[in-house]
C-alpha cells in the first residue's frame, strides 16, 4: 500500500515505539514489573520490547485480547473500535504526521459536455473506470473480504465515475458532466449489474411473423457505495436504470442450483437436455451490501442475497423463489430499531423463513461516529483477531449463531400413512420464539403472587397479559392467517390441534423468555414522558422526540394519554402534540423553537424574565397568579375604569406606571411579580422532574400571598389548578385531604404509596397542620405501612415528592423548616366575593374550564409550557424561591396571634416608641388585656414584642442602648434596677414588605429568601 499516506513505522517513531499509546489506554502499565489489567485478574501482565516496539501481554487473559502480545496500534484499535488502517489515519492526524484536509475530501470536478474528455458515456449517460483493490478498501468492508469474493458479487473498486446531469430546455452539449475520483483514503466502490432482460417477442408484418429482439447485454446500472462519506445521504447512490425490485446475489444462487442433464430415449440415445434445480442447503438474507459480502466471506453460506433496502416489501413469490433454490432460508436482520422491525415483519409474514438474531451485546459498543453497533459487519469486525489471519474462531462464532436461527412458524407437520392424515404438533422452542417476535415476555417481580407476570410489548408500551390472553393470541393469529392465506396453508386440523393443546398452558409459559425492561423515567439531567405514539426526553437544552430505538418503557396504564383521560375525560390526540420550543428533530439536529418565556441571570444574581407569547391559557393563569400588586395598579383609578383597565391589561406582569398614567407599577413591584412567576415555573418544573437530589428535594408549600389575619383566610386563589390538577396529570400520585382529624397520626398514612408513586399532596391544610412531622419523610427514606400488608421502606431516591396546599401561613420558619420548603405564593387575582371586589375565577378570564374544555391546540400549548418549566428547573438547579415578604409577614402574624396584635397596636403609642419602657409593666398590661394571655411568660412576651417589631419594621433593643453583656437594658426605675425595653422606629425592616430597608439590604434581597 505505497499510496496510503501513512504506515505503522511512522506511528511507532512518533509514539516512542508505541509506549505513549500503551500508557494512554493502560496507565497502570509498568516496564519494570508485572501489573494488573483485568478487574477480576491478578498482576499477570507485563511489557516486552522487540525491535524498538513495545508489546503488552496478559498471561492470565486466556482467550482474551491480551492473551497474545499487542503493540500500541493494536491497543488503540481495540479501545476505539477502529480498524487497523482507520487507526493509522486517526493517529496520523492526531500526531500531525498527515494533513486531514488532504485525506478526508473526495475529488469532484465538473465541466460542460462539449468540454468533457474522459471515458465515453454510455446510453444512460454515465461511465466508470475500474482499479485494483487496496488492503485499506478490503479492510473497510470486512476482515475476511477478498477481491475474489467482491468480483463474484459484482462489487468493484473505482478509480472514478462520471455522469451527465441533464437540464430541462438545455442542449446536451451545454449540460454538466460531473466526475468523482477516489483517493487512497476515500474509496469509491460500486456494484455493477448487467441488465439481463429476456429477449422481447413481437409479431410484425402482414404474415404476422414472430420477431425476436435480443436483450442488450451491454446495458448496466450501478449502485455506488462511498463508505467514508461523512453525510449518510451521500453514502449510497445509483446510476442507470435501476429496477424497482432487485435481489442482489440471486444470479449467483441460480448459477449454483440450475443444472442441465441429458434426456435419453429407451435405447439410451441422447435426444435433448432437461433443466432441473439442485437445491443448496441454505441461502442467507442479509440487510445490506457490506453485511452480505461479509457473510459470503465466511464460507458459512451456500449463497447470500439481499434486497434494495432492509425495509423493502418482500413478496411471497420472492421468498418462494428462494425456497425453490434452497432447503433453508435464513434472515440476519440488523439490531437497530428499523432492522428489528423489518426482521420481525419477515419472520411473521413468511413463517418458514428462519431468523438468526445477532447477539444484543454488540449494541452496547459504539463505532467511530459514536453510533451503536448494529449489524453483521460490526459483529465481524469486533470478533476478528489480529492473531488469527484466517479468523477461524470468528468463523466458528458465525456458524454457531446461524445454527440458532428459528422460524416464526411454531408448529410441525407429518403425514400419517395409517390414517392418511396430516398430524400437527407444537414446537415449544419455536412457539416461544413466535411469542418473542410478537412482543410477549415474562418479567420477574417478587411483588407478584407467582414472582413474575406476562407482558406484551408494543414499541415502548407494555401491557400486562394473562396466560389465557397469550393462548387467545395464538388462536387469533392462526384464524387471521387462515382468512388471509386459505385452508390449504392453515387447515382446520392445525387450529383444532392448538385449541385442544396444553402447549400454551400456565405450566409451559413459565419458560417464556425473561426480559428486564427499564421503567426508570428520569436521570439527574433528564425526564422522560411517555405518550402512546412517542416519548419526549426533556433536558436543559430542549425536547427530543423518540419514535424508535427505545431504551425505556412504560406500562400502558401509565402513559400520559391514559393519565389525562382518567383525570379529565379528554382523549389526547398525540398526532396534534408537537414540540414548540427548542427541540431535536427527527434527523437528530437541534432546532430553535418558539418558547413561551426567556429567563436570564446577570452577574449580580438578578433575574430577567421576558414573556414571549400569550396563547397558552395555563401560562396566562400562572401570570395572573403572580400579579401580587394588581390592586396597586388600580388604586388610583376611578372605580368605573377598574374593570376596563384589568380587561385591557390581563396576563401582564410588567405594566409599568408611566408619566400621566393612572395605573401601573414601579420597577420593584414589577420585578417582584416576575420573581413570583419565575418561582412558580421553577417549582412546577421541579415537581415534574422525578429525580430527587439528596442535597435539595424540598416540599412544595403552595399558599396565598395576600396578607390577612389567618382567622380570616380566604383562599380561592386558583392554586389547586397547579398543585392538584396540572402536576398530577403527569404522574402517579397520592391525594390526601389535609384537614382530616389526626391525619398525621394515622399509622396507615401512606397506604397505597409504592415505589411508583411520584407525588404526595396534602391538600387544603389548616393552620394546625404540623409540617415538622413530615421532616424525615421529605428528606429521608419513606416508611410505608399498608393496610393488611407487610410494611416496607422506599429508599429516598425512589420516594415521592411532597406538596402541601393551604390558605394559612406556616408557623415557625426556622432554618430546618426553610431547608425543607419551597414556597409558591399565589396572588389574590382570583378570589371570592368581598365588600370591595366581586368574585373572579379562571373561567372569567378564559371562558372555559381548564383541562376538560380545552381543544387539541390548547393541550399542546399546555404540555409544551410544562416542558419549558421543567427545562427551567434543569437549567437552573439551585432553588428559586418566592419573594418572602408577605410570606414572612403572614408567618409573623400567625405566630404573634390576633389578641397580642390588637393589644400591641393599642399599647405601643408614640410615647412608648423611641423611649425606654418597663418590660414588667408592659407584660402586666398584656395579661390584663385578655384572659387568653394570662399564661404568657415573661420570656414569651419579650419574644412576641420582638416579632411585632419585625412585622412593623422596627428594632427592639438596638445595640447602642444595651447596658449588659447578656444583651439587656437595665436601668434604675422607681427605686430599683429594672429591665427596660426600647423600640426604635429608625430605618430597619423587611425588604419587600413595603417598609424601610436597612442600609445593609439595599440590594432588595430578603434575608428570608429560600436558598
Amino acid at each position: 500500500m505505497s499510496s496510503f499516506p501513512i504506515n505503522q513505522e511512522q506511528i511507532f517513531e512518533a509514539t516512542n515505539g508505541g509506549w505513549d499509546l500503551i500508557e494512554r489506554f493502560l496507565p497502570e502499565a509498568n516496564i519494570n514489573k508485572h501489573f494488573k489489567i483485568r478487574k477480576e485478574g491478578t498482576e499477570s501482565a507485563n511489557v516486552s520490547k522487540n525491535g524498538g516496539i513495545y508489546f503488552v501481554r496478559d498471561w492470565g487473559d486466556s482467550g482474551g485480547f491480551f492473551s497474545k502480545s499487542k503493540h500500541g496500534i493494536h491497543i488503540y484499535s481495540h479501545f476505539t473500535g477502529k480498524t487497523y488502517f482507520e487507526s493509522l489515519l486517526d493517529l496520523g492526524e492526531q500526531l500531525g504526521i498527515i494533513d486531514k484536509n488532504k485525506t478526508a475530501v473526495k475529488n469532484i470536478s465538473s465541466c460542460k459536455f462539449h468540454e468533457y474528455e474522459g471515458e465515453e458515456l454510455n446510453d444512460d449517460g454515465f461511465t466508470y473506470k475500474l482499479k485494483d483493490w487496496t488492503d485499506y478498501e478490503l479492510e473497510t468492508l470486512g476482515p475476511l473480504v477478498t477481491p475474489d469474493i467482491c468480483k463474484r458479487y459484482s462489487l468493484y473498486s473505482l478509480e472514478s465515475y462520471s455522469w451527465l446531469k441533464k437540464s430541462e430546455n438545455t442542449q446536451k452539449e451545454f449540460c454538466d458532466v460531473y466526475t468523482v475520483t477516489s483517493s487512497p483514503t476515500y474509496p469509491i466502490l460500486a456494484f455493477i449489474i448487467s441488465d439481463k432482460k429476456k429477449p422481447k417477442l413481437s409479431i410484425k408484418g402482414a404474415n404476422k411473423d414472430v420477431v425476436v429482439e435480443p436483450a442488450d447485454p451491454t446495458r448496466e446500472w450501478m449502485k455506488i457505495y462511498q463508505p467514508k462519506a461523512s453525510d449518510k445521504k451521500y453514502r449510497f447512490s445509483y446510476l442507470g436504470k435501476k429496477p424497482k425490485q432487485h435481489i442482489f446475489g440471486l444470479d449467483l444462487l441460480k448459477n449454483k442450483t440450475e443444472k442441465e442433464q441429458d434426456v435419453k430415449d429407451d435405447e439410451g440415445y441422447t435426444i435433448g437436455t432437461d433443466k432441473f434445480i439442485e437445491k443448496v442447503q441454505k441461502v442467507i438474507i442479509c440487510s445490506g451490501d457490506r453485511d452480505s459480502i461479509n457473510m459470503a466471506s465466511t464460507g458459512k453460506a451456500d449463497a447470500v442475497v439481499w434486497f434494495n433496502s432492509e425495509t423493502a416489501d418482500i413478496s411471497e413469490s420472492e421468498i418462494g423463489l428462494l425456497f425453490k433454490h434452497a432447503h433453508e432460508v435464513i434472515n440476519v436482520p440488523d439490531l437497530d430499531p428499523t432492522g428489528v422491525e423489518a426482521g420481525k415483519k419477515i419472520a411473521l409474514e413468511h413463517m418458514d423463513v428462519k431468523t438468526a438474531w445477532l447477539p444484543e451485546e454488540i449494541t452496547k459498543r459504539k463505532d467511530f461516529r459514536g453510533n451503536a453497533l448494529k449489524d453483521f459487519t460490526d459483529f465481524m469486525k469486533i470478533n476478528s483477531s489480529f492473531d488469527d489471519k484466517d479468523q477461524n474462531e470468528l468463523k466458528k462464532k458465525v456458524e454457531r449463531f446461524l445454527e440458532l436461527a428459528r422460524p416464526g412458524k411454531f408448529w410441525t407437520s407429518s403425514y400419517n400413512k395409517s390414517r392418511n392424515t396430516t398430524d400437527y404438533k407444537v414446537n415449544y422452542k419455536n412457539a416461544f420464539n413466535f411469542l418473542k417476535l410478537n412482543g410477549f415476555y415474562r418479567i420477574k417481580d417478587e411483588n407478584h403472587k407467582d414472582g413474575y407476570y406476562f407482558v406484551k410489548q408494543d414499541k415502548h408500551i407494555l401491557k400486562e397479559v394473562s396466560a389465557q390472553e397469550i393462548k387467545d393470541f395464538f388462536n387469533s393469529f392462526l384464524d387471521e392467517k387462515q382468512r388471509e392465506k386459505g385452508l390449504r396453508f392453515f387447515p382446520d386440523e392445525l387450529l383444532n390441534m392448538l385449541i385442544g393443546s396444553e402447549a400454551v398452558s400456565d405450566k409451559k409459559l413459565v419458560n417464556l423468555e425473561v426480559k428486564d425492561f427499564d421503567f426508570t423515567d428520569y436521570t439527574a439531567k433528564a425526564q422522560y414522558f411517555f405518550f402512546d405514539k412517542f416519548i419526549w426526553k426533556i433536558t436543559a437544552e430542549g425536547i427530543e422526540e423518540i419514535t424508535k430505538g427505545y431504551s425505556r418503557y412504560v406500562m400502558d396504564k401509565d402513559i400520559l394519554n391514559h393519565l389525562i383521560k382518567k383525570q379529565t375525560r379528554f382523549d389526547l390526540n398525540s398526532r396534534e402534540i408537537k414540540p414548540l420550543g427548542n427541540h431535536i428533530d427527527s434527523t437528530g439536529k437541534f432546532q430553535n423553537g418558539d418558547p413561551f418565556f426567556k429567563v436570564k441571570k446577570d452577574d449580580n444574581g438578578n433575574w430577567d424574565v421576558t414573556i414571549l407569547r400569550k396563547d397558552c391559557d395555563f401560562m396566562n393563569y400562572m401570570i395572573n397568579g403572580s400579579r401580587v400588586h394588581w390592586k396597586e395598579e388600580v388604586k388610583h383609578l376611578p372605580g368605573h375604569k377598574v374593570d376596563e383597565y384589568l380587561a385591557d391589561n390581563n396576563f401582564i406582569l410588567d405594566k409599568y406606571k408611566t408619566e400621566g398614567s393612572e395605573g401601573g407599577l414601579d420597577d420593584d413591584q414589577v420585578y417582584e411579580q416576575e420573581l413570583h412567576f419565575l418561582n412558580k415555573c421553577w417549582g412546577y418544573g421541579y415537581a415534574l422532574h422525578r429525580y430527587k437530589n439528596p442535597s435539595m428535594s424540598p416540599c412544595l408549600y403552595v399558599m396565598d400571598n395576600e396578607v390577612v389575619d389567618d382567622s380570616e383566610s380566604h383562599g380561592r386563589t386558583g392554586k389547586s389548578l397547579l398543585s392538584n390538577k396540572a402536576i398530577r396529570l403527569f404522574m402517579d400520585s397520592k391525594y390526601m385531604g389535609a384537614r382530616k382529624k389526626n391525619l398525621l397520626e394515622n399509622e396507615f398514612l401512606y397506604d397505597g404509596v409504592t415505589e411508583k408513586t411520584d407525588y404526595i399532596l396534602f391538600d387544603d391544610a389548616d393552620k394546625k397542620f404540623q409540617f415538622n412531622q413530615l421532616y424525615t419523610d421529605i428528606t429521608g427514606d419513606l416508611n410505608v405501612n399498608p393496610k393488611n400488608q407487610t410494611p416496607f421502606l422506599i429508599p429516598f431516591h425512589e420516594s415521592p415528592k411532597f406538596c402541601i396546599t393551604t390558605n394559612y401561613a406556616p408557623i415557625g420558619l426556622d432554618p430546618s423548616t426553610l431547608d425543607r420548603i419551597l414556597f409558591l405564593a399565589f396572588s389574590d387575582w382570583y378570589h371570592g366575593s368581598s365588600e370591595l371586589w366581586g368574585r373572579r375565577e379562571p373561567k372569567d378570564d378564559f371562558k372555559k374550564m381548564f383541562f376538560t374544555e380545552w381543544d387539541d391546540k390548547q393541550w399542546n400549548l399546555f404540555l409544551n409550557f410544562s416542558m419549558q418549566c421543567l427545562q427551567l428547573h434543569l437549567q437552573f438547579p439551585e432553588k428559586i424561591g418566592a419573594p418572602q415578604g408577605n410570606i414572612k409577614k403572614r408567618n409573623l402574624m400567625s405566630e404573634i396571634g390576633k389578641v397580642f396584635l390588637e393589644w400591641a397596636e393599642e399599647y405601643f403609642t408614640d410615647d412608648r416608641l423611641n423611649n425606654d419602657f418597663d418590660k414588667k409593666e408592659a407584660h402586666s398590661a398584656l395579661v390584663n388585656y385578655n384572659v387568653s394571655m394570662k399564661n404568657t411568660s415573661s420570656t414569651a412576651f419579650k419574644y412576641k414584642v420582638k416579632q411585632f417589631c419585625e412585622l412593623k419594621g422596627w428594632h427592639l433593643n438596638p445595640v447602642d442602648k444595651l447596658t449588659t453583656a447578656d444583651g439587656r437594658i437595665m436601668r434604675s426605675y422607681n427605686g430599683s434596677t429594672t429591665e427596660m425595653l426600647y423600640i426604635s422606629t429608625d430605618t430597619y425592616g423587611l425588604p419587600g414588605l413595603g417598609v424601610n430597608n436597612s442600609p445593609a439590604d439595599q440590594s432588595g434581597k430578603s434575608p428570608y429568601d429560600v436558598k
